[in-house]
């Protein structure tokens, strides 16, 4: 199978077309709700009841349905913007309409404590709250998928540290060059691979590889993954379904095995809408999968554009 990877997708300036091609190829699409409010105390996503966080994120899900033609079935999984979850309100919505969350940290004393693997909440989240809220009740099926602690080795008076981060690109110091890049993700795989083997994830932004020295260590490190027989490059997905039915390496498949001969696309024909006012305030475009396009800008609580 060729190497999948899990892309969180907010609404704003999505092009919706390129996640159906993203999918096609076999990669995972995820939420990461619609208006992915930047309110830096957090207050909006802490306040949200119930039904406001489906209207971010179940909604999330029926317009990349709608626009990008991605099944529903196959969008299981949320990273809460931001990192908040909403606590229990967040949860209550989960539980009731994906499969797993990956959005709660999970610490670590350092690069050789052993992560945590995937686990579904049936007797709630029993880790330190690194982003309030967390979840207090129990939700039995859901699963988590953590983010576990990554290290950045420094120096400091001569003497080795660790800073860490959930997110591979927000650890600092940032790598300056392409095999300070490598070396960093290859000390964090190996932190893991060494001590339990728990799934090690490589959670960043897109943006951040826009950096040419980035890419080029970053594709260095995938391809000295790829020289490992029991390494494998998946989705969040695929490791969630792995854990439920673990297989020997010689019958284990990815759920949706990709090869060089793609999929028919789902998306033939496409149309560039053009909003000169929206509730966000001024003018924005957005392709879909499709000829018609919504009368105004879907957004929150109108992810049909009516």
């Amino acid at each position: 199978c060729s190497i999948a990877a899990t892309f969180f997708v907010s609404a704003e300036y999505l092009d919706y077309p390129s996640v159906n091609e993203l999918y096609r190829m076999g990669n995972e699409i995820a939420v990461h709700s619609i208006s992915y409010n930047r309110e830096p105390s957090g207050s909006y996503w802490n306040e949200l009841n119930t039904t406001g966080w489906a209207a971010e994120v179940v909604d999330e899900r029926l317009m990349v349905e709608k626009y990008a033609k991605v099944p529903a079935e196959d969008i299981r999984g949320l990273r809460g913007p931001f990192l908040f979850t909403g606590g229990d309100a967040g949860f209550r919505m989960l539980h009731s309409h994906f499969d797993y969350d990956s959005t709660l940290i999970h610490k670590r004393d350092g690069p050789y404590d052993a992560p945590v693997f995937p686990y579904t909440l049936d007797y709630g989240f029993q880790r330190p709250c690194m982003v309030q809220k967390c979840p207090n009740d129990t939700y039995p099926g859901l699963w988590t998928v953590p983010l576990n602690y990554l290290f950045r080795k420094y120096k400091e008076e001569g003497v080795d540290n660790y800073g860490h981060c959930v997110m591979a690109d927000a650890c600092l110091p940032q790598p300056e060059t392409s095999q300070d890049l490598f070396e960093y993700l290859r000390f964090n795989f190996e932190n893991f691979y060494h001590t339990n083997r728990a799934p090690f994830p490589v959670f960043i932004h897109e943006a951040w590889l826009r950096v040419e020295d980035r890419k080029e260590g970053y594709l260095r490190f995938v391809d000295w993954l790829l020289e490992k027989e029991d390494v494998y490059l998946v989705t969040v997905s695929d490791v969630i379904d792995f854990m439920r039915d673990p297989k020997p390496r010689s019958s284990y498949t990815q759920r949706r095995c990709t090869k060089e001969d793609l999929p028919e696309s789902t998306c033939p024909k496409r149309n560039l809408c053009h909003y000169p006012t929206t509730l966000r305030g001024g003018e924005r475009y957005m392709r879909i999968c499709g000829t018609t396009c919504p009368e105004n800008y879907p957004w929150v609580n109108n992810p049909d554009g009516n």
